[in-house]
This record gives structure tokens, C-alpha cells and sequence, in this order.
């Protein structure tokens, strides 16, 4: 995002546009907002083939919460970016299947997937996504040409420009979270290469599925051969926890990391209501309309995207952003195709234009069926030859035996499941809905809808424009009301961040819990222990151990890692509210914080209200830190911590560090003594000061991160 942010900056000068690179940075997801919605509207029009239905879906695209949340200008993320480049790596896929000739767009396909890599972890959906939908296409005998070519070129591009990230690696031939694209590959090329040689040899029926299934098995045992060797050498790397949550029970993961963030829990019902409003049922009309209508390959795509994203988003709440996308396309659909029915059922009764499916009247009928039979090309006409005399004296015609046999031949019309549904359905219901009542009754159909229509429109916009207002609010300075119902603005954490700026030395170094860390880095200028990017579960185990831990046992560490200790108070989400995930995470690692008989931490919470914390929450350093002064008896060990800030209303509290080792803070401080990946770069994982080793257990030791370079 941020090389993105740079390029266009540079565009803009070249182009003589100046504008600062903060200027730039704070537009940017509004921009890729503006073109993800264009991409939708394409999208959905390639799979509908409405112009009507791709005009709605951006409209719905470019304000529909679930995409709101990423494009709302200042919101400064990668999935602001990483949206917009899975849309468009799904419309150039869609569009290279479109016809014989377009198989190429799969190289442009391959080029957007890679940016996608680049921006976002998510690229694994997107792989994913694209390779389902090719293996499902193979599955329906629907392997053509250009699917063949069009994915061959996608995933080769991609694949290539993917594993020059370092990041990435050679996980595309290694995670069983990638492997199912490379599968698809090899399918779709040992299908190809088996078809071609049936054409070629000119098998009959039997011999080309007796070829089939000889390669077809052969073709499994060599992989599954493959698969059996590799196995024991660990080639195969495990799915992640975050994959695995979304298979399995949540509360099963394992990971008390991964449960402790809210994005990461399943999505409500209110949730899918205050992300899509009114998308939550435009979008299953749309859905059930495509299937009835729509181009084949990417009007498949469409669908199985609907049912793979809300599979995924009911697993995990912070996936309801994948959609976004889909929920604006289908509602596009359905509203698109809405109105293109009701224009031309008005159109119809105004104008008096009979549909093209309509029959004819019934008095042409009957003179067509009194008229002599017309030959057409399939039908040829009818040899006929004189037999002798009728009655009155006349020659009779009668069919020869070759027009009787051709007639017969004829008669013997295949049975199939559409010809079934055109005969017994289809047929019968364009007959009814020709009728002058049924078109007249249309047509007042169509004016309800439309008439409806608009105050729909307007809760939705209204919800939408509520739902930006709420999101353009940054989140560290908000609006409040008191008692006396006088409205403020609360910036208690801007002003502590930049209290740290401003009070302490650059080389400070604050623990605090890592939903913070961003903000301590990037606005009070000073390193933190950990934030979103900390990976390493131990390391933010053993925050929550210093925190949930009492005060003495509690500094023995800190005062060889940290100068600050920064607590966030005042009730609402504060570190209170977070404790016990914070204790979870703690006991995961170190078993004597909450005992091995008590994994969840019952003991560390409270009973029945704030006010009445457990015996070893009200002992713990985090409910001293935050309830110092407040409540009654409650007292910070001046020994151990100094408080030197509380914001004005309270909401963030800071303590100063006593005693703290400088021996340790000069060790950690050492080049020499940290670990490089590779050498000499900057990402540089640290090592634990020798200090506090014996401390940690023998895994965290020369492992975990002490904290990141600024």
C-alpha cells in the first residue's frame, strides 16, 4: 500500500498535479473505493448481460456499508487497496472467458492477482476462488479452449510474480491453503492433453471413456504417489489457525490469540444487517434471477462466489468485507433486472409491442393451420405420388415410403431435461403471460414496484450515509455527551500519545496491551512492545503475563523490557474489558498464571459487576494501574511504577518504569545482538536479554520479538 501510495504521488507531480504525499495517502482508499464500485458494476453486467444490472451495482457498491468500512477516506488500511484488486482480478478472469477469442485477458488476470499478493493476505481467497470456479467448470464438461488457456496463463503469472515476496515464498507448492489451485491446474492440463489425444485417434464412445479412465487413474496414481512421498519429509505445511477457525468450531482453535479479536468471531445476524441493510435481501432475489438468466462461465462465477463469501463471512465477522462485492453485484442484478422488466411491461400495454415470445393470435393460428405446409429446411417438403383414384374419380396423393420414413425419423424427438422443462413449463407459461390480461396485470405489477421503490432507496441511502458519518470519525477523538447533556470531544488518547512525544526520551520503550501499538509508534513517536503485526503468540502471552501478574512479580520482567506502561481506563472497551482474553492468552503459555485447571481463567474477572473484581484480578498490576485512585483502598506501588500522565477524562493512564535495568535496555539495544532474517536487513526479530531468560520457557528463548525498529 505504501509503494502504492508513493507511485501515485509521483504520478501526480509528473502530471503537474502537486499534492502532499499525507494529501495522497488520506484519498487513497477513497479512490480505490470509487474504481472497486466500477468493477463490481462490470462484473455484474458480465455475468447478467444487463447494462442495467452493472449501472445498479456500482451505485450499491459505492455506498454499501461492508464496503464503506474500506474506502472511507483517512481510513488508511491494505484491504483498502486489497478490494479493489480482488475486483479486478475477478472481472479480467470473468472477462477472459467470455468468448474464443479473449483467452489472453488471463495474462492481465495473473497481473492483478499479483498485486492482490502484494496488498493483502486475502490473495488466498482470491486464488482460491478462481481455481474453484475453473475445477468446477472442468466438473460440468465445460472445459473449453479458452478455459483451458485463459487459466493456464492466470495461475503461471501469478504464481510467479506471487513467490517473489518474501512473505509468500514457495508456499503456492507447499500450504495445503494453496494447494487446491495447483490441483485444478494439473487437472485441467492432464483433461486437455487426454481430450486431444481422443480427437486425434478417433476413438468411438466406448474406446474414449475407456482411454479416459486409464489416463484419468493413472494420472491419480502418480499424484497420489507423489503426495505419499512427500508427506514424511514435512514438504506440506498445516493449515494456519485462521483457516482452520473457519472449518471448525471457533472456540476450538487453540489460539486464545486468534478468539480475543471481536473481528474474528462469528457474524450475527445484526451484523449482516448493519453491513448490507437492504442488501440482505436484494441479494438472494438477485442470486435466485441469475440463476435463470446470465452468461455461462461468469454468471457460474458469480454464484459460487455468493456461496463461498457468506460461507466464510458466517465463520468470521471481518470477512463479511468479501461481501461486499458479491452482496452489491447480486442486489445489482435484482434491481437491474427489476427495472428492465417493468420498463418493458409498461412499454408493452402503452405501446401496444407484443413480447418476442409471445404467440400469435389465435386467428392467425387457425389460417396458419387451414394454410398449406411451408417447407423449411428442416422440415423438406414432402414427395408425393399418385396411387390411383379416389372417391369422385380423383387421383389421391399419398406420401412415397421414403417421406414416410423421414416423417417417422423426425417424430423420434430426443427427450431431454431442458426439452422437458420447454415443453411442460416454459412453453404453457409464455402462452399465459401473452394473453391482454396477463400483460395488462404485468404492467400494474411493474408501477407497484417501481412506485415502492424509491423510499426503499432512501433508507438505504440515509443508512449509508449514517453509517459513513459514524466511520469518518477517527478513533481517537470522538464526539461525548456529560450528564448535564453538554456535547464534547474526548481526545484523551491523542493527547496521551502525544504526551508521550513530547515527555519522554526517544528511546522510550512502553508496554502496553497491542491493540495500541500502531498508535503509540505512529503518533507518540515511541517504540511499543507489540502491535497488530506482532505475530509471535508467546511474546504477547507474556504481555498479558506482566499485566494479569501482581505488581512485584510483574516488574521483575518489565523492568527489563519497558521505560512506560501505558493502560487504557474509563470503562467501555478499555483493558479491563479486555483482561481476561489477556489472561487466556497469558495462561496458553505460562500454566501458573491461571493454573492448569482453570485454561479459561474463571479466577481472573469479576463477580457480578466492576466493582467487585476477583481476589486475583484486584492483586493483578492492570486493575492497580487502571483503578489507582478510583477505587476505593486501590494504590500502585510507588516502588515499583510512578504515575506521570491521566488523560482528562480519564480514558488513558501512564506509568513510569522504576529501576529499570540498563544493562538489559543497552543489551537489547546491541546490533550485535540481534537476530536478522536475512542478515543485515531491517526486520530483525531481537532476543529476550539474558536477565529474564531463565524466566520464559525453552521455546521463547532466541525466538520471540522484544520489540520492532521504528
Amino acid at each position: 500500500m505504501q509503494f502504492t501510495s508513493v507511485g501515485i504521488f509521483h504520478l501526480l507531480r509528473f502530471l503537474r498535479w502537486p499534492m502532499s504525499l499525507n494529501d495522497v495517502c488520506v484519498f487513497v482508499p477513497a479512490w480505490f473505493g470509487v474504481t472497486a464500485s466500477i468493477l463490481t458494476g462490470l462484473l455484474a453486467r458480465e455475468a447478467s448481460g444487463s447494462s442495467s444490472a452493472g449501472a445498479a451495482a456500482a451505485v450499491v457498491m459505492a455506498v454499501i456499508p461492508a464496503h464503506l468500512m474500506r474506502s472511507i477516506g483517512g481510513g488508511y488500511d491494505n484491504e483498502s487497496i486489497a478490494v479493489t484488486a480482488m475486483c479486478l482480478t475477478f472481472y479480467i478472469w470473468c472477462r477472459s472467458l467470455r468468448s474464443n477469442g479473449t483467452w489472453p485477458l488471463g495474462f492481465v488476470a495473473g497481473l492483478a492477482y499479483i498485486y492482490m499478493v502484494a496488498a493483502w493476505g486475502g490473495y488466498v481467497f482470491v486464488l482460491n476462488m478462481i481455481g474453484f470456479h475453473a475445477g468446477i467448470l472442468v466438473l460440468m464438461g465445460r472445459l473449453t479452449p479458452k478455459l483451458h488457456k485463459s487459466y493456464t496463463l492466470f495461475y503461471i503469472v501469478g504464481t510467479l510474480g506471487a513467490i517473489q515476496f518474501p512473505t509468500v515464498g514457495m508456499q503456492p507448492f507447499k500450504s495445503m491453503e494453496q494447494l487446491g489451485a495447483l490441483l485444478v491446474f494439473f487437472l485441467i492440463q492432464t483433461v486437455t492433453y487426454i481430450e486431444a489425444q481422443v480427437t486425434r485417434r478417433k476413438y468411438s464412445r466406448g474406446e474414449a471413456w475407456a482411454y479416459r479412465i486409464r489416463c484419468g487413474l493413472l494420472a491419480c496414481a502418480a499424484g497420489l504417489a507423489v503426495i505419499i512421498a512427500l508427506i514424511p519429509t514435512g514438504y506440506f505445511g498445516p493449515l494456519s489457525m485462521r483457516v482452520r477457525s473457519l472449518f471448525i468450531k471457533h472456540t476450538r482453535t487453540g489460539n486464545p490469540l486468534v478468539d480475543s479479536v471481536a473481528e474474528h468471531q462469528p457474524t450475527s445476524a445484526d451484523a449482516y444487517w448493519h453491513h448490507l441493510h437492504y442488501g440482505c435481501y436484494a441479494a438472494p432475489l438477485g442470486f435466485v434471477i441469475l440463476l435463470f438468466r446470465g452468461r455461462g462461465d461468469a454468471k457460474m462465477f458469480l454464484v459460487l462466489y455468493a456461496l463461498i463469501a457468506y460461507y466464510f463471512a458466517n465463520k468470521m465477522n471481518r470477512l463479511i468485507i468479501l461481501m461486499g462485492p458479491v452482496a452489491s453485484a447480486l442486489s445489482g442484478v435484482a434491481i437491474g433486472c427489476t427495472v428492465d422488466w417493468a420498463v418493458a411491461c409498461v412499454l408493452d400495454v402503452v405501446c401496444g409491442q407484443a413480447p418476442k415470445e409471445a404467440a400469435a393470435p389465435s386467428s392467425a393460428v387457425e389460417s396458419a393451420a387451414s394454410a398449406p405446409p411451408t417447407p423449411t429446411p428442416s422440415a423438406p417438403a414432402t414427395p408425393m405420388r399418385a396411387t390411383g383414384k379416389g372417391k369422385g374419380g380423383k387421383a389421391a396423393n399419398v406420401p412415397s415410403s421414403a417421406a414416410v420414413a423421414s416423417k417417422l425419423a423426425a417424430s423420434k424427438k430426443e427427450v431431454t431435461p431442458t426439452s422437458l422443462w420447454e415443453d411442460a413449463v416454459a412453453a404453457p407459461m409464455r402462452k399465459l403471460m401473452s394473453q391482454p390480461w396477463m400483460r395488462t396485470a404485468q404492467a400494474c405489477v411493474a408501477i407497484a414496484v417501481v412506485a415502492t421503490a424509491p423510499p426503499k432507496a432512501r433508507d438505504f441511502w440515509n443508512f449509508t450515509q449514517m453509517f459513513a458519518q459514524q466511520m469518518s470519525q477517527p478513533s481517537v477523538v470522538f464526539k461525548a455527551r456529560l450528564n448535564t447533556g453538554q456535547v464534547i470531544i474526548v481526545q484523551d488518547y491523542l493527547d496521551a500519545y502525544y504526551w508521550l512525544r513530547d515527555n519522554t526520551p526517544e528511546d522510550a520503550r512502553v508496554l502496553a496491551w497491542w491493540d495500541y501499538g500502531y498508535q503509540i509508534t505512529g503518533i507518540g513517536e515511541r517504540t511499543s512492545l507489540a502491535d497488530g503485526n506482532t505475530w509471535n503468540l508467546e511474546h504477547i502471552a507474556l504481555i498479558g503475563r506482566c499485566l494479569t501478574s501482581p505488581e512485584a512479580k510483574g516488574h521483575k520482567i518489565i523492568r527489563h523490557l519497558a521505560d512506560y506502561v501505558l493502560v487504557w481506563a474509563g470503562g467501555g472497551g478499555d483493558d479491563l474489558a479486555k483482561s481476561p482474553h489477556m489472561a487466556r492468552i497469558g495462561t496458553s503459555v505460562f500454566t501458573d498464571i491461571c493454573g492448569r485447571h482453570d485454561p479459561m481463567c474463571q479466577s481472573f474477572g469479576f463477580m457480578g459487576d466492576m466493582n467487585s473484581p476477583t481476589p486475583m484480578m484486584a492483586n493483578s498490576l492492570l486493575y492497580k494501574m487502571t483503578m489507582n485512585n478510583i477505587a476505593p483502598g486501590v494504590r500502585v506501588n510507588t516502588s515499583f511504577y510512578e504515575e506521570v500522565y491521566t488523560s482528562t477524562y480519564q480514558k488513558v493512564r501512564i506509568y513510569k518504569v522504576l529501576k529499570v535495568s540498563q544493562q538489559s535496555k543497552a543489551w537489547v539495544a546491541d546490533p550485535a545482538n540481534r537476530i536478522c532474517d536475512p542478515p543485515g536487513s531491517w526486520q530483525c526479530s531481537g532476543q529476550y536479554p539474558p536477565a529474564i531468560q531463565s524466566m520464559l520457557p525453552d521455546r521463547m528463548i532466541r525466538k520471540a520479538p522484544v520489540q520492532e525498529k521504528k
